[in-house]
């Protein structure tokens, strides 16, 4: 009878337009391989994630090893000697010398040169310099005027030049309100304000 029965039941099967190899009955998955798989499908986005955690670190010290690029500033060395020496001014208490050496002369290049020569020497001169306080004194007053005449100048105020000089006045002058003239300007500071310096220089050199 079994015999018998396969072959009608093919027939059928091919009568009806269907292969017996699609009625075929499905093998079971072994209960330890589907444990398995589960397994693997629950720690797929564990894994995920910690893949992306150490590319990310990857990358992290990849940027922290990297430096920075710094401006090269020429930061000159300590100045020891008497600032006014160093200018050829013989007597400090001449008026008329005075005068010829720190008031402004109305023309922008040459106020701008001479306050800020002033200044690199107050931002060089060493504790204990011979009359550091009284230049300092001096130059402070010289920077409170060159922004008095070129702050209310809409050609001046328009130059680069004149804005990095504005910001290294600001850092001289902050240090003279904190500290007093008679503290030698921090060595900290110092790269950037002669960094700006540099600036200014450059720029007055391509007429800006």
């Amino acid at each position: 009878m079994a015999s018998s029965g396969r072959p009608a039941r093919a027939l059928l099967l091919a009568l009806l337009g269907l292969s017996p190899v699609f009625l075929a009955p499905q093998k079971a998955v072994p209960a330890q391989a589907a444990e398995d798989l589960s397994r693997r499908a629950a720690a797929a986005p564990l894994l995920a994630t910690l893949a992306a955690l150490a590319g990310g670190e990857a990358a992290h010290a990849q940027a922290a090893n990297v430096a920075p690029s710094l401006p090269t500033v020429d930061v000159p060395d300590r100045i020891n000697a008497d600032p006014y020496e160093l200018i050829g001014m013989d007597n400090i208490d001449d008026k008329k010398e005075d005068y010829r050496t720190f008031y402004m002369k109305q023309k922008y290049r040459q106020d701008t040169y001479q306050v800020m020569k002033h200044m690199k020497i107050s931002a060089s001169l060493d504790k204990g310099t011979p009359n550091m306080e009284k230049w300092n004194t001096r130059v402070k007053k010289e920077m409170n005027d060159w922004l008095a005449i070129y702050r209310r100048q809409n050609l001046s105020v328009g130059r680069q030049s004149y804005y990095s000089l504005y910001s290294a006045i600001n850092t001289l002058a902050s240090h003279f309100t904190s500290y007093g003239p008679k503290f030698p300007f921090p060595n900290k500071r110092r790269p950037r304000f002669f960094e700006l310096c540099q600036q200014v220089e450059k720029y007055l050199e391509k007429g800006k």
